[in-house]
């Protein structure tokens, strides 16, 4: 019984951890779409989606969506609405930010309100002649009825190789039900055309806890 459950606490874990976040707010009138899909070999699938928009220059906000079924038919959701402010100027070195969210997360058919807070740290990176970022994330979940509060640090390093192509590695840590899970997530962002999509192709590995390592395919557009 413990183990289908578990199962499908990491497919929700697995499937929130792609959602853009950051420092880095979006101009007004301006936004960001992302939608991925993730399946193991033992067929447990997930799909998110993930919207920023710029209300104004200092408040973006947006929502983070996500639905799994694992092999076992165990469900889980979440959805959250948000709002990012800027603890940092726009000029500065090293963003900071911070979100407040609210909305609801499921288990099977338990469906219960949340609200979610968070803070973010980001900066610019050179690495010899290539370009990229570094971000950590965290967040505090804070459900009602009978699921578990969820805390969690992300970190990200992208890399630019050129016009076209980037790197990206994550690491995810998320506590939860009094256990630690932890996972590795190796991305290629390819970016064809003008740039205005990116595709992702990568995968998330666990290194810590249970689940198994999963395909991930995404589709990021700015507009």
């Amino acid at each position: 019984m413990m183990r289908p459950v578990a199962l499908a606490i990491l497919v929700l874990l697995a499937g929130v951890q792609m959602a853009q976040a950051g420092p880095w707010l979006r101009e007004q009138g301006k936004g960001f779409l992302a939608g991925s899909g993730n399946v193991t070999q033992a067929k447990d699938t997930s799909g998110s989606i993930y919207l920023e928009y710029g209300l104004r220059d200092n408040i973006t906000i947006g929502a983070d969506l996500f639905y799994g079924i694992d092999r076992t038919l165990q469900q889980s959701g979440s959805g959250i609405l948000f709002a990012r402010f800027p603890l940092s100027a726009a000029d500065a070195t090293h963003k900071w930010a911070w979100h407040l969210g609210i909305g609801a997360r499921s288990q099977n058919t338990v469906i219960a309100p949340a609200v979610e807070a968070g803070l973010s740290w980001g900066r610019g990176i050179k690495v010899g002649e290539r370009y990229g970022w570094a971000v950590v994330d965290s967040s505090i979940n804070v459900p009602g009825s009978t699921l578990e509060t969820r805390i969690k640090l992300d970190g990200t390093i992208g890399l630019g190789f050129n016009d076209h192509l980037k790197g990206m590695m994550q690491v995810f840590l998320t506590h939860q039900e009094g256990a630690l899970f932890s996972k590795v997530a190796p991305s290629l962002l390819i970016q064809p055309g003008k740039g205005k999509y990116t595709i992702q192709i990568g995968a998330e590995i666990p290194t810590n806890g249970d689940g198994d390592t999963e395909l991930k395919i995404g589709l990021w557009r700015d507009f």
